[in-house]
């Protein structure tokens, strides 16, 4: 009998590990070897003929373009006058009918606020509150027929300089000046009224404080502390449902960068993009602790993506094109819990260090430079008296890509109407414009979410860099002969462009640029663990 529930045990684990590692390849690419591993494996593309350019010292750019024909523009005040209502998920915006550009709005327009934001209109309806106009974001092929962008810009964080004199921003954000701030505690009022409004830090980046909400039923933290020389993360998710119960916790920070980008279009078609991140360097330590007292399986997956905790306005440089560039991060979670009593609790830490190159054309990406970085696996706990258990965290963090507008545009003291009443204004337009199936999709997603969660740390920035850490971690419980866990660390430092930007099937789009991975069994040499993915 325990021969036989031994050897269930053994095929049971392996379907659960073998999962968590598929997961692994689906995110950072193929499996190394079982077995105390070290590898790593760098994908720069001459890097010793592409030295690191001169430091960024000052933003500049220009915006040469010609727009598309069915865009509706409004400059940044006359938007911040009009909108008087929004929807809590941000898709639905209702404008005061004084506006002649907002009334005149209806489907297939795209909707350009200065500063602000750009969307598709989906639907438009006059309201006895106001016009309601319906919205998914644009990207810059919506919005662009013909034309060429460029653009620099050093991010900084902290402590100012006494050089640096105070400035106004474009857009909604227009009366929150650069100002001789510093960084302040969680605790403090300055950081409680920086969370209802973002605020400029030194360097007029926008920071936001403390950004809460309930992402499939994680109660979710992000939060960006600016410092001397960098900005701290902390990324806090909490579950408590059904006798489940887990915390995942990173703590970390990005450095100073420089960011550099020209983007040609033609006919309404990106032609190629040109992009270097400077001086790339940061840190992220991450932590989970996850238990299940009650019996029954516990294996759903989460995919989750971080809003942006730190943005950098464009704009100002580019004649009023809402170009941000915005530091964010995404988390995909997939617990194997098949009983009760199990616990598992693991911590690891990646590192990078570098700049990179790179240009993108349709169907094709060439990057040169120099990333460099380090995973590192900590401690680790597995318990469980019988079945065996895995846990899967993928995390793309930092994320720093360019956006074509913010999802959230607003100072809520502006806002004159409240969300669950322009919430329902939008529901009884999409209620008389949309057909009953696209109403009854509009009901369970929005219009925003569409293909958003189909690859679970996929970007929408037009182009974008990011490192990737994954923890795929599996223990085969205690009725096993000799119990054995095996722990996959990867790292994969990636730069790309964001295929719906460029409108069209055009191949890959993305590129690594650092690979690094780590296997260990514990204890070494256990075969049903060293085989976990074999065929």
């Amino acid at each position: 009998m325990r021969a036989k529930r031994s050897r269930w045990a053994g095929r049971a684990m392996f379907l659960v590990a073998s999962s968590a590692v598929l997961l692994v390849v689906a995110s950072c690419g193929k499996s190394k070897s079982a077995g105390d591993t070290n590898q790593n494996e760098s994908t720069n593309q001459s890097s010793a003929s592409h030295a690191q350019p001169p430091a960024i010292t000052e933003a500049s750019g220009y915006a040469h373009v010609t727009f598309r024909p069915n865009v509706r523009t409004m400059e940044a005040e006359d938007g911040k006058k009009a909108l008087i209502g929004v929807t809590s998920n941000e898709d639905g915006l209702l404008f005061d009918p004084s506006n002649a550009t907002a009334s005149a709005l209806h489907a297939g327009d795209v909707l350009l606020i200065k500063g602000s934001l750009a969307r598709n209109v989906i639907a438009a309806e006059t309201t006895p509150d106001g016009v309601m106009v319906l919205t998914q974001p644009a990207t810059l092929i919506d919005l662009i027929q013909d034309g060429e962008i460029h653009m620099q810009t050093p991010v900084r964080f902290g402590v100012p300089r006494a050089s640096l004199q105070p400035r106004e921003y474009p857009g909604f954000f227009s009366s929150l000046r650069l100002e001789t701030v510093y960084a302040q505690s969680p605790e403090s009022n300055a950081m409680s009224n920086a969370e209802a409004k973002g605020r400029m830090d030194a360097y007029g980046n926008m920071v936001k404080g403390a950004l809460k909400s309930v992402v499939e039923g994680w109660d979710t933290t992000f939060q960006a502390t600016p410092g001397e020389g960098k900005t701290d993360l902390n990324v806090i998710l909490k579950k408590d449902v059904g006798g489940f119960v887990a915390m995942i916790t990173g703590q970390g920070y990005i450095s100073n960068f420089g960011f550099d980008s020209t983007i040609s279009i033609g006919q309404s078609k990106l032609q190629n993009m040109e992009t270097s991140f400077q001086n790339m360097n940061g840190q992220m330590n991450f932590q989970w602790v996850v238990s299940k007292d009650s019996p029954g399986v516990m294996a759903e997956e989460s995919r989750i993506k971080l809003p942006g905790a730190i943005e950098v306005p464009l704009a100002q440089f580019l004649e009023g094109l809402p170009l941000y560039l915005e530091v964010s991060g995404a988390l995909m979670i997939h617990p194997a819990i098949t009983g009760g009593k199990e616990y598992t609790k693991g911590q690891f830490r990646i590192s990078y260090d570098g700049y990179q190159h790179f240009k993108v054309k349709p169907g094709n990406i060439d990057a040169n430079g120099m990333v460099t970085g380090d995973i590192e696996l900590q401690d680790h706990q597995n318990l469980s008296p019988t079945a065996p258990l895995g846990m899967l965290v993928a995390i793309a963090a930092p994320r720093v890509q360019l956006m074509l507008g913010l999802k959230k545009i607003y100072d809520k003291s502006d806002i004159k109407k409240a969300a669950d009443l322009v919430d329902k204004i939008a529901d009884q337009v999409a209620k008389h414009l949309f057909s009953p199936d696209k109403y009854a999709n509009y009901q369970k997603n929005g219009l925003g979410l569409g293909q958003t969660f189909k690859n679970a740390l996929s970007t929408d920035g037009t182009v974008y860099f990011e490192m990737i850490g994954t923890s795929a971690s599996s223990y085969t419980g205690m009725s096993t002969i000799t119990p054995c866990a095996r722990y996959d660390l990867n790292l994969v430092g990636k730069v790309g462009a964001s295929a719906e930007a460029w409108g069209q099937s055009i191949g890959t789009v993305s590129k690594d640029i650092f690979k690094k991975a780590i296997t260990k069994v514990d204890p070494p040499g256990m075969k049903l663990c060293e085989d976990i993915g074999k065929k």
